[in-house]
C-alpha cells in the first residue's frame, strides 16, 4: 500500500486516501451483516484473479480510485478499466458472480452489461467518498451537511470522531450492501441459465389487481425502450427487424419470465414494439419458456379528435394481430390527457359513428380485450373525472416519490397531485399501475451524488424509488388511521437490455423481508429530516398551495406547480439533470406558443404538448394574477423557485456552466458560469450502452 499522506486537521481529523480506501476495503470484508459468498468458495480462475481478501483486497480496493467515468456518459471510453473494476471487487466479495456470468451456457451477452454496471457502482461510491474528504481537508467543509452526526453512527454502528473513518465505514457498508446484492444476482443467474435443470424458484411477488382479479407481479415489463425505432413505418414487416435487435428483446422477454414479471406492457405508439414482440413469443412459446396463458399481456391505442368508432375498433384488432394473439388481457386507451380526450370517448355523438369507449365495450363482449384502462399524464383533475366515469378496470398513471412530473406532485386533487386518484381507484376496486418509477420519476438509473448519499448504504435509489411505491399503503397513513387506503400494485420497468430487470428483480424480493422494511424506514425518515431542514417544514407542507398549472393559466399556459417542484426536487435531491430534462419540453413548449391563438389551438397545435404540458418561466411576465390564490407567505420564495429553474435548467443557459471537480480531478478556477456542485452531478449511468429506439 502507498504511504499515507499527513493527516491535515480541518474541523477535525480526516483520513489519508490511502487509508481511506483500506478502510472501505476493511467494510467490505466484514461478512456478518449480508450472507456473502466466501472468497474461498470461488473457482480457480476467480481465485487466481483476486486473490483472496486481506492486503490483497485492499490494495484492489485502493485502485478504484484511479477510474472516473465522467457524469452521465452512457457508453464511456473507460468501460474496459470499469469491468476490470468489478472482476477485482467481485473476485474478493462474490465470485460466485463472477462464475456464472463467465459460464459459456450463460447470457454471455449480457455479462459485460452487468460487469459494467457493478463497476460503475464501485467506482461512484469510492470516488464520491474520496472527494468528500478531500474537500474537507482543503477546510470547504462536509458535503452540503447530508447526514447528521447522528445518522453517521447509526450507520457505522458506533462513534467515530475522525471524519474520514466515519466515511470510509460509510463506503464500506455500501459495498457490502452491493456484495449482498451480486450474491443474490448469482443466485437468480445460475438457476435461470440454459445448464440449469430448473426455473427459478424465487419470482417477483404478485398481488390482486383490482376487481379483475389477475395476480399482477409487482413489477411489470415496459416495451418502449427495447424496440428497434420509434418510427412504425419503417420496420413494419418481420424482415425488417434487425436481427441483433430482436435477439436482444428475446432475452429481456426470457429473462422477465424467469423471474416472475409475467406483465408485457406495451402500445401501438412503440414504433415497432408489438411487431417485434409478437415475433419473440412465438419463440418463447416454441421453446416451451411459457405459455400464453402463463402472460398478462397488456397494449395501448391512442385517439385523436377524427377518430371514428370503426376506425378504433379496426385499429385494435390490428394490434392484436400484430402481436400475434387471438386477444390481450388488458388493452388501455393511450393518453387521456385532457379533458377533450374525456369528451372524445364518452361524448362523440352519431357523427363519428358513437363514442369510442364503446369500441372497446364490443371487444371486450366479443373476447378480444378482457379488461379496459386507460393510461395517463394529464393533470389530477382530468384523472378524477375519467375515473369517476366507472368505465375503467385500471389506471396507468404518473407518482412517484418525489412527485409527479406532469402535475406539481403533491397534495390532493386540488393543487395536482395524483394521491386523491390513488386513493379513488381503490374505492372502486380499479388495479393501479404507475408509470415510469425510474425514468420519469427521477432519472434514477442515473442518480446524484446527493441523492445517493441519502439512500446508501440502505439501498441504491432506484431500490427506494421503487419500495416507496410497494410500501405506499402504509406510509401514505402515517399518523391518520382514518386516512383511506391508496395501494399501488405494480410499477414498469422500461428495459433496454436484460440487466435492467435485475434491480427492480432484487428490490421486488428485498421489499416483502423484514429487513428490506426497516431499511425503506430508515431512509425514508433520513429523507424527510432532510426535507424539513433544506426546504423547512412549512414549505414543505405548503408550497404547492395555490399553484396554478397550464389548465388553469389560460394566457401562456404556464406549469407554475412544475417549476416549483422542479426546485424542490433538485434542493432536496441534486437531480439537476433530471430537472433539466423536464424543463427543457416546457422551454419548447414555450417557443411554440402563439399568442395570436387560443389556448386551445396552441395545446392541441403539437401532438406531444399534452404529454409533457406547459410552458417555461418567461422573467418579463407579470405573475401577480397567476399566484393570486397563493399564500402571501410563499409567493416570494414561488417567484424565487421559477427564476431559479430557469437560471440552471434552460437549454440557453446551461451551456456556460463547469462540473465542479471530484476526487483525483484537477480543480477549474477559471471560466464563466455556474459551477455544478458534485453532489448535484449524476454518481453513475446504469445504462450500459445507448438503447436501439435512441440510435436515431
Amino acid at each position: 500500500m502507498p504511504p499515507r499522506r499527513p493527516i491535515h486537521r480541518a474541523q477535525s481529523l480526516v483520513l489519508s486516501e490511502a487509508a481511506f480506501f483500506s478502510v472501505a476495503a476493511s467494510s467490505v470484508s466484514d461478512q456478518e451483516e449480508r450472507r456473502l459468498p466466501s472468497s474461498s468458495s470461488s473457482s480457480s480462475s476467480s481465485s487466481s484473479s483476486s486473490g483472496g481478501g486481506g492486503p490483497r483486497r485492499a490494495s484492489v480496493v485502493r485502485r478504484y480510485g484511479s477510474f472516473d467515468l465522467g457524469s452521465t456518459a452512457t457508453s464511456s471510453p473507460d468501460d474496459d478499466a470499469i469491468v476490470e473494476v468489478a472482476r477485482s471487487f467481485l473476485g474478493g466479495t462474490c465470485p460466485a458472480l463472477l462464475d456464472v456470468l463467465d459460464d459459456p451456457d450463460g447470457d454471455l451477452a449480457s455479462s459485460r452489461d452487468r460487469l459494467v454496471k457493478v463497476g460503475r457502482s464501485v467506482n461512484a461510491t469510492l470516488r464520491y467518498g474520496q472527494a468528500a474528504i478531500e474537500r474537507r481537508e482543503r477546510g470547504e467543509g462536509a458535503m452540503m451537511g447530508i447526514l447528521s452526526p447522528e445518522e453517521i453512527e447509526r450507520i457505522i454502528g458506533g462513534d467515530v470522531d475522525d471524519d474520514g473513518l466515519a466515511r470510509a465505514a460509510i463506503a464500506g457498508a455500501s459495498l457490502r450492501r452491493l456484495a449482498g446484492e451480486c450474491a443474490d444476482l448469482a443466485e437468480l443467474l445460475a438457476s435461470s441459465s440454459s445448464s440449469s435443470s430448473s426455473a427459478p424458484t424465487k419470482k417477483v411477488p404478485t398481488v390482486r389487481y383490482g376487481r379483475t382479479n389477475i395476480r399482477m407481479p409487482i413489477v411489470s415489463l415496459g416495451c418502449m425502450r427495447f424496440q428497434q425505432t420509434w418510427n412504425s413505418a419503417s420496420v413494419s414487416s418481420p424482415d425488417q427487424v434487425d436481427a441483433t435487435c430482436q435477439d436482444n428483446l428475446v432475452r429481456i422477454l426470457r429473462h422477465a419470465v424467469r423471474c416472475g414479471i409475467n406483465h408485457v406492457e406495451t402500445a401501438r405508439a412503440y414504433g415497432c414494439s408489438e411487431l417485434q414482440i409478437g415475433l419473440a413469443l412465438r419463440v418463447l412459446f416454441d421453446e416451451g419458456t411459457c405459455r400464453r396463458e402463463d402472460l398478462i399481456i397488456q397494449t395501448k391505442g391512442g385517439i385523436s379528435s377524427t377518430t371514428t368508432k370503426e376506425e378504433y375498433r379496426s385499429q385494435i384488432l390490428e394490434q392484436i394481430e400484430r402481436l400475434g394473439l387471438d386477444y390481450v388481457d388488458l388493452f388501455s386507451v393511450h393518453g387521456v390527457n385532457t379533458a377533450a380526450h374525456h369528451d372524445w370517448l364518452f361524448n362523440r355523438g352519431e357523427e363519428y359513428g358513437g363514442n369510442l369507449i364503446d369500441a372497446v365495450r364490443e371487444l371486450k363482449e366479443e373476447g378480444k380485450v378482457r379488461w379496459i384502462g386507460f393510461s395517463t399524464h394529464a393533470p389530477a383533475h382530468v384523472i378524477r373525472g375519467v375515473i369517476e366515469t366507472g368505465a375503467f378496470d385500471y389506471v396507468n398513471l404518473h407518482y412517484h416519490f418525489m412527485g409527479s412530473y406532469t402535475a406539481s406532485g403533491d397534495g390532493d386533487a386540488t393543487y395536482e397531485g395524483n394521491l386523491g386518484n390513488v386513493r379513488l381507484a381503490h374505492e372502486l376496486d380499479m388495479g393501479v399501475f404507475v408509470i415510469s418509477p425510474f425514468d420519469k420519476g427521477g432519472r434514477l438509473y442515473a442518480p446524484s451524488h446527493l441523492i445517493r448519499e441519502l439512500t446508501l448504504p440502505e439501498m441504491e435509489p432506484m431500490e427506494y424509488g421503487a419500495a416507496w411505491l410497494w410500501h405506499h399503503n402504509d406510509h401514505c397513513r402515517r399518523g391518520d388511521d382514518d386516512a383511506p387506503p391508496a395501494p399501488i400494485h405494480t410499477i414498469v420497468c422500461g428495459a433496454a437490455r436484460p440487466s435492467d430487470l435485475d434491480q427492480p428483480y432484487l428490490a421486488a424480493m428485498r421489499s416483502v423481508t423484514d429487513e428490506g422494511r426497516r431499511d425503506f424506514e430508515a431512509v425514508a425518515s433520513r429523507i424527510r429530516e432532510r426535507r424539513d431542514r433544506v426546504l423547512g417544514e412549512d414549505w414543505a407542507l405548503t408550497w404547492h398551495v395555490g399553484l396554478p398549472n397550464y389548465t388553469q393559466s389560460k394566457g401562456r399556459g404556464f406549469q407554475i406547480g412544475n417549476m416549483v417542484w422542479l426546485y424542490n426536487v433538485v434542493r432536496m435531491f441534486g437531480m439537476l439533470d433530471y430537472a433539466r430534462d423536464r424543463y427543457a419540453t416546457l422551454v419548447g413548449n414555450a417557443s411554440r406558443w402563439d399568442p395570436e391563438k387560443t389556448w386551445t389551438e396552441n395545446v392541441f397545435a403539437s401532438p406531444g404538448f399534452s404529454w409533457m404540458p406547459g410552458c417555461a418561466y418567461e422573467p418579463s411576465h407579470d405573475y401577480g394574477s397567476d399566484l393570486k390564490d397563493v399564500p402571501e407567505g410563499n409567493r416570494a420564495r414561488v417567484l424565487e423557485a421559477m427564476e431559479f429553474v430557469h437560471e440552471w435548467c434552460c437549454p440557453t443557459k446551461t451551456k456556460s456552466m463547469r462540473l465542479e471537480a471530484g476526487a483525483d480531478e484537477k480543480k477549474e478556477e477559471d471560466g464563466e458560469g455556474k459551477v455544478i456542485p458534485l453532489e448535484w452531478q449524476a454518481a453513475h449511468d446504469k445504462r450500459a450502452w445507448t438503447a436501439f429506439p435512441e440510435r436515431g
